[in-house]
Formats: C-alpha cells, sequence, structure tokens
C-alpha cells in the first residue's frame, strides 16, 4: 500500500464524540509528502485525565471550530484510504460523523492489527515499540500530527521487505489471538492504565464472542469506567482480572 492518508485522534474526555486534536500524514508512491495538525473544539469539554495524556487543555481549544464546523476544510482527508494505529481512531470518526450528521463511508486499515499478524513475536505492538522495531526515528507520543507520521511510516514498513514471508504467512491470525495481543500490550508494564482499560473496553464491545466469554471481566469495566476514573485499587484488580484471563486463553490454544 503505496498512497493513503493516516490519521491520529486525541480525545478530551472518554466519550469517542469529544475529538480535540486530528493529526494527519499524507502518503503518496511510498513517501510521507504532507502533514499537518488541527485544534479541535470538543463535544463535552476537557476532562482533566485526558488533558494529563496529551497536554490539550479548554485555553488550546477554545474559539477553535468543531468537527462539523471543520469538516469542509479537510473532508477531501476522508476520501482516502485511512490508516491508523488502532480501531479507536475508526471509533472516534464515526461517532463524530453520526454526531455531525456527516455521513462518512471510507475505507480503514488498523496498523496494530496488521502488525500483530506480521509479528507476532513481538511482546507488544504500540506505536513506540513498533517505532523502535523498525529504526524509526524519535517522536512526540500523543502528539496528532507525531503520531500520525510515525503510523504511516510504520504502516510501510509492515508492507514493505522489513516484514518477512514467514511473518506475512501469520496474517489469518483468530479473534483469540487478538484479544492475547491486545492484553500481553496493556501488561507489559505491569500496569493497567486509563486510556489502556477504554480501548479494552471498546474491542470487547466490537468483538461479541469474547465479550460473552468473558462477561465478568466486561462488566468490570463497564462498571470501573462509569465514573470517567480508574483508581489504584480498581487498576490492581484489572491487572488480575486480566493476567487470569490470558492464562485461560494460553490453556485454550495449547
Amino acid at each position: 500500500m503505496r498512497e493513503f492518508i493516516a490519521i491520529d485522534f486525541e480525545t478530551a474526555n472518554p466519550k469517542r464524540v469529544s475529538a480535540c486534536a486530528l493529526g494527519y500524514a499524507r502518503v503518496i508512491d511510498g513517501q510521507v509528502v504532507d502533514s499537518n495538525a488541527h485544534l479541535i473544539k470538543p463535544v463535552g469539554g476537557h476532562a482533566a485525565f485526558q488533558s494529563q495524556i496529551h497536554g490539550i487543555k479548554h485555553e488550546h481549544t477554545f474559539g477553535k471550530p468543531d468537527f462539523g464546523q471543520l469538516f469542509p476544510e479537510i473532508n477531501e482527508l476522508f476520501e482516502s484510504t485511512l490508516v491508523a494505529h488502532s480501531l479507536f481512531d475508526r471509533q472516534v470518526l464515526i461517532a463524530l460523523s453520526d454526531h455531525f450528521r456527516l455521513g462518512l463511508k471510507f475505507e480503514y486499515f488498523d496498523t496494530s492489527s496488521l502488525a500483530k499478524q506480521r509479528l507476532p513475536e513481538l511482546k507488544n505492538h504500540k506505536l513506540k515499540t513498533l517505532a523502535k522495531y523498525f529504526s524509526l526515528p524519535k517522536f512526540q507520543h500523543h502528539d496528532a500530527r507525531e503520531d500520525a507520521i510515525a503510523c504511516a511510516n510504520i504502516c510501510l514498513k509492515l508492507h514493505g521487505k522489513e516484514a518477512s514471508a514467514a511473518a506475512a504467512a501469520s496474517s489469518n491470525t483468530n479473534e483469540d489471538r487478538e484479544f492475547k495481543s491486545l492484553i500481553h500490550g496493556i501488561l507489559a508494564d505491569n500496569e493497567v492504565h486509563y486510556k489502556e482499560a477504554y480501548e479494552l473496553l471498546y474491542w470487547l464491545q466490537d468483538h461479541i464472542r469474547a465479550q460473552s466469554q468473558y462477561p465478568t471481566l466486561f462488566s468490570t469495566l463497564e462498571q470501573f469506567l462509569e465514573d470517567d476514573e480508574l483508581d489504584r485499587l480498581e487498576a490492581n484488580i484489572l491487572a488480575n482480572m486480566l493476567s487470569t484471563t490470558i492464562q485461560e486463553l494460553e490453556e485454550s490454544t495449547v
């Protein structure tokens, strides 16, 4: 894949519709030729926890257009094939399209899932891990433009010679393997972070079979995130639950 637009959203609060920044990197003929970022007035305002992650606060988006107002300026972006480093950005874009009644239809590829298929030997498949694996330049994580550029370069690497034929042969990975990879990534630093918990909740919402197989995990995530916070005790409980879940998944594939 040599022509696409990599995107990255930052959100202002736990709701997927709350985009406060959009970064993009345009790839033509296998090269990043253009990149930019836009601050966005978020739906629902800013929550302190999200601001701590990316540094975007009310004073940065005050007076900025909301996504519906910005859309006429950037609508051509969504006519290209879109690439992002998780399903989260797809969910954000769908939520924005629905909220502002934009009727967006787009082609979307997730480099995180592709990396799990092609590089299953890695301990996790986070953006920084893959950037280091492919010896890409250091970048400021949670800066929408820099994340989009990193995603674009990772996508090119995954589709290039760096992905071995043996790794490509593993592209038929199933839902359980993706679930395991997601949990391994969350537990890589022995902590469960707020954004990781939300990503897992969103993943389970999109995968009904896994949700029905692990109803206690799903309901616990919903309960703990209901107040839009994740305290240390709740994070420790989730870490223990995920450790048990990964053991069950490993045993089921033996």
